[in-house]
């Protein structure tokens, strides 16, 4: 991934990339082509942070390809919603597994009103 300086500020988006990338809290694991990570209409318990390598998303007939700083599946998991795509890995790749349960305690510290505000921003993105 290249990163993005303006300035000499990094951009939002490549802070997020190097937290992601260096925070303690998610477990780093690899993976061969053709795993499975998520199936359409599933429930899954972790979501997923790609370092390196490609993984293909099939939604509707679609394909995408989607690379390192991708994160998948943590808006679903983090409301119990089944998925809405089958991503599988194209290539090898190296991923931080964001386990929802760890979220789940770390949201639970949250005030109950901006629980529910962060549920129903999530619920209407996802919603068709």
């Amino acid at each position: 991934i290249r990163l993005s300086l303006v300035g000499s500020e990094m951009c939002i988006r490549d802070r997020l990339y190097v937290s992601m990338l260096s925070t303690p809290l998610l477990n780093a694991t690899m993976f061969l082509p053709h795993k499975v990570l998520i199936r359409a209409g599933e429930q899954f318990e972790e979501g997923f942070f790609i370092v390196s390598g490609e993984v293909q998303i099939t939604h509707k007939n679609k394909t995408y390809t989607v690379g390192p700083g991708a994160v998948l599946g943590l808006s679903e998991g983090m409301v119990g919603l089944p998925s809405r795509y089958t991503a599988v890995a194209a290539t090898s790749i190296q991923l931080k597994i964001i386990d929802f349960h760890k979220v789940d305690s770390i949201i639970n510290v949250l005030p109950s009103e901006v629980r529910a505000i962060l549920a129903t921003i999530i619920k209407r993105i996802l919603t068709p």
